[in-house]
């Protein structure tokens, strides 16, 4: 088959990813909807505003249950686990947008058929998270340390490494790095963060970056090339005009929110490059505004959802939390599995 025709094809199949007007439907309301994770037994946690919620079935359709919290009034962002444990930063401004952060670094343990209850983690004083100007994106790495990310439009910032201790009735911070990846690496205002086995992802205003993890767990400014030679640790995923958030690795490529422009980017893999590195193209793309200030995008999974459902927070107006405009998650529908290997080759032939 000519490759236009088979492109014609993959098209059709994935037509919610091509058209402004998506195949997507509301699975429930989220307030100020940011950050989602599964955690291993398939329990759907979003962050929004200043709560947690768990999504839950209700009847026929899902519902946004809350979590109990011992710490409120403060804005949640990531989302990452360890272990039995759920990570979560939080952040309140006590003496408004211009005076000091109140960041908090929170976790709530996981137990099967139990309902979640965050606890604020064992902290030295100061509390060495205060230094962050905005925690955001949360990430585990391969050791099995915290990687969070600090956004800040205004000065260069970077990712932070913390080290938890796990053996308590609580978790505590043993160790904390605060520019642990900045811009030496090329990262200068991050936002999302994800890790995929070796692979780190990093989104920062209007791009996406891919570095590798050594052996050891840590990001080396310079990776070894052929022929005795070194290359930059940094590979540009995706670079647009308009402002990215959070990001998701999937069938080998990168699905990328466009919050400013509304809709979801796939970065299709394209092989490596001279130097070992891989290279990508943009494959699907939604229309502009096709969704509401999309903040996160991850692959659905059992029990309550498959590889065919794409779930996407849609945040809508920043500072906003009640009207219809975001303040949803909502589910946009793929025709093929993108869970399995056939699946995935689909995707990466659009």
């Amino acid at each position: 088959m000519p490759r236009n025709a088979l492109r014609a094809v993959v098209a059709a199949l994935l037509l919610p990813l091509l058209s402004g007007c998506i195949d997507k439907e509301k699975l429930t309301a989220v307030p100020d909807a940011e950050n989602q994770i599964f955690t291993p037994d398939g329990r759907l946690i979003v962050t929004g505003g200043d709560g947690v919620y768990e999504i839950k079935r209700n009847g026929t359709g899902y519902v946004a249950e809350r979590i109990a919290s011992d710490v409120t009034g403060c804005n949640h962002t990531g989302l990452a686990q360890i272990g039995a444990w759920l990570f979560s930063p939080c952040q309140a401004r006590p003496n408004g947008l211009l005076g000091a952060p109140d960041n908090h670094l929170l976790a709530a343990k996981v137990i099967a058929g139990q309902p979640l209850h965050f606890v604020e983690v064992d902290r030295s004083s100061p509390d060495p998270m205060d230094q962050l100007s905005l925690p955001n994106g949360l990430a585990v790495s391969p050791n099995g340390k915290l990687l969070l990310a600090d956004f800040n439009l205004l000065a260069t910032a970077g990712l932070a490494r913390l080290t938890v201790d796990l053996s308590g009735t609580k978790p505590r911070v043993t160790s904390f790095e605060q520019n642990w990846v900045t811009w030496q690496h090329g990262v200068y205002h991050p936002n999302g963060v994800r890790v995929l086995g070796n692979e780190l992802f990093v989104s920062e205003v209007n791009s996406v970056k891919r570095f590798a993890f050594d052996a050891s767990g840590n990001v080396p400014i310079n990776l070894p090339a052929p022929g005795g030679r070194t290359v930059k640790n940094e590979v540009l995923v995706y670079q647009g005009v308009t402002v990215v958030d959070d990001i998701q690795p999937i069938c080998g490529g990168v699905a990328v929110d466009d919050f400013a422009g509304g809709r979801l980017i796939y970065m299709a893999p394209t092989g490596p490059d001279g130097n070992g590195l891989p290279t990508y193209r943009q494959g699907l793309s939604s229309g502009l505004a096709s969704l509401e200030s999309p903040s996160s995008v991850m692959l659905g999974r059992g029990p309550m959802f498959t590889g065919r459902d794409i779930l996407v927070t849609e945040k809508g107006i920043i500072g906003e939390f009640t009207s219809g405009i975001g303040n949803k998650i909502t589910r946009v529908k793929s025709s093929v599995d993108l869970s399995t290997p056939a699946g995935c080759a689909t995707l990466n032939a659009s």
